[in-house]
């Protein structure tokens, strides 16, 4: 799946009754332009309702019960598919794009997901989707592996919670990825169709997975 393919498919009200959290790191500014500001719009635009939350500070991971009671807080029960968008990428440039990036980035995406899916997406068997940004491979020196522990990430969760309705997808960005491209993608992963997305990486730094 190309974004400019995701793109075409995107319509008004597509996201109608879909609930997502959106997940970064805390003192991030976003411009319109970052992947995190973008994807938060073109959900919108499409009819989600999207909720924030912060999974790091000031480059470390926040506190677990934190964490917990943003996940709480949230609405996903009263929507048609509720749906976790974890910033990778922008959590593993916070916390300085190095080791202690890598680190980071893994500890504070597996806390959030598994908070969530304890919470909204495991009980009752409603399951829900998992889309996790990964950094672009010239975003660092450890942005190869960290790219690969949320592939990997992904690729175990589509297994062990298939059975409850999960999908996890990674997005790999690329060097030159615009953040539309990101978000084309996202609000993709969020539709009917975006369903058949499911233990891959959509790779835009290169070809990785089909459908």
């Amino acid at each position: 799946m190309r974004a400019s393919e995701a793109a075409k498919l995107l319509r008004p009200g597509l996201l109608e009754g879909v609930w997502v959290l959106l997940v970064g790191a805390a003192g991030e500014q976003p411009s319109a332009a970052s992947p995190r500001a973008a994807i938060h719009a073109a959900l919108g635009e499409l009819g989600a309702r999207v909720a924030e939350c912060e999974a790091t500070v000031a480059g470390e991971l926040a506190a677990e019960a934190d964490i917990q009671r943003a996940v709480a807080a949230a609405p996903a029960a009263e929507a048609r598919t509720g749906m976790l968008i974890v910033d990778g990428a922008g959590m593993f440039l916070a916390a300085g794009a190095g080791r202690a990036g890598l680190r980071v980035c893994a500890e504070a995406t597996w806390c959030v997901t598994r908070a969530l899916a304890d919470a909204a997406f495991i009980p009752g068997g409603r399951g829900g989707r998992i889309v996790y940004l990964a950094p672009a491979p010239g975003a660092g020196a450890h942005a190869p592996a960290a790219r690969a522990a949320l592939e990997n990430l992904a690729r175990t969760l589509s297994i062990e919670w298939a059975r409850h309705g999960i999908t996890a997808v990674t997005i790999g960005a690329g060097d030159a990825s615009r953040a539309s491209e990101l978000a084309s993608l996202a609000a993709y992963l969020g539709s009917e169709a975006g369903a058949y997305f499911s233990g891959c990486m959509l790779d835009l730094a290169g070809p990785r997975c089909g459908g």
